[in-house]
């Protein structure tokens, strides 16, 4: 629960902070914790998912990818309910129970080819269809760039997330289920560093300012300044997966 604690001491932090953007008034903490996580990704991750990419055969990852995707289909399926959605909500239990059944459990997504929208809703996505359209920067330990909803949405879903039993037996196979994704996705977006690298002269602004951008587009807010013309980077295309190992984000 490390990142539930880091939330309710960055949303008690908000009140005091001085910001110096408008919708990142924790900027030095947060750009603490992206130093972090660039140091992280640089020493390990990356190293760690250059190796898995280069032993594991791309119809592999794929397969991997949509067992994953598939148990974020349950999730949504719960947060569209929660938004009263019921034609999204169908859509994601069907999509649900066709690729966990002819779909070999998840690793073959079945659903999409067969017409079921692939549109992934989080925790974050049903606050903001309650209200909550803005929220503050938020840059998450090892996750990544956030907000203060998306982040308490992500804290709160891994708290209510069931007992191992469901999908795996045992709080081993969790954690390891937890790392293999975050290993797997890494991997599908090898190469993204060094596009932001040259993309901006600081790296952490610009993925701020698009990452708010993108959110601000999803949630149907108040569109935050996109990035200058000199910085002309298409998030769009950055976030998305590539059609053949679509796993969706967190």
């Amino acid at each position: 629960m490390k990142t539930a604690h880091l939330l309710l001491l960055s949303i008690a932090l908000a009140g005091c902070a001085n910001p110096h953007e408008p919708l990142d008034p924790l900027e030095p903490m947060n750009r603490a914790v992206y130093r972090f996580n660039d140091t992280a990704d640089r020493a390990v991750v990356k190293p760690v998912a250059e190796g898995y990419r280069t032993v594991t055969p791309r119809p592999l990852r794929i397969a991997v990818g949509n067992f994953f995707d598939n148990i974020r289909d349950a999730y949504s399926a719960v947060n569209n309910a929660l938004r009263a959605d019921a034609q999204k909500t169908t859509n994601d239990v069907m999509r649900v129970a066709l690729n966990s059944t002819f779909g070999l459990f998840g690793l073959i997504d079945i659903a999409t080819p067969a017409g079921l929208a692939n549109n992934k809703t989080t925790l974050g996505d049903t606050f903001a269809s309650w209200g909550w359209k803005n929220s503050s920067y938020l840059v998450l330990p090892l996750l990544g760039p956030s907000t203060v909803r998306d982040g308490l949405g992500t804290a709160t879903t891994y708290a209510a997330s069931p007992e191992p039993g469901v999908v795996f037996q045992t709080h081993t196979q969790l954690a390891a289920g937890t790392v293999l994704d975050g290993v797997n996705t890494r991997a599908r977006l090898l190469g993204l560093e060094q596009t932001v690298d040259e993309a901006a002269l600081d790296p952490y602004s610009y993925i701020r300012d698009a990452y708010l951008q993108l959110r601000a587009k999803q949630v149907g807010a108040d569109l935050p300044k996109a990035p200058s013309d000199d910085e002309n980077l298409d998030i769009d295309q950055l976030m998305a997966p590539t059609p053949a190992e679509a796993s969706a984000p967190l």
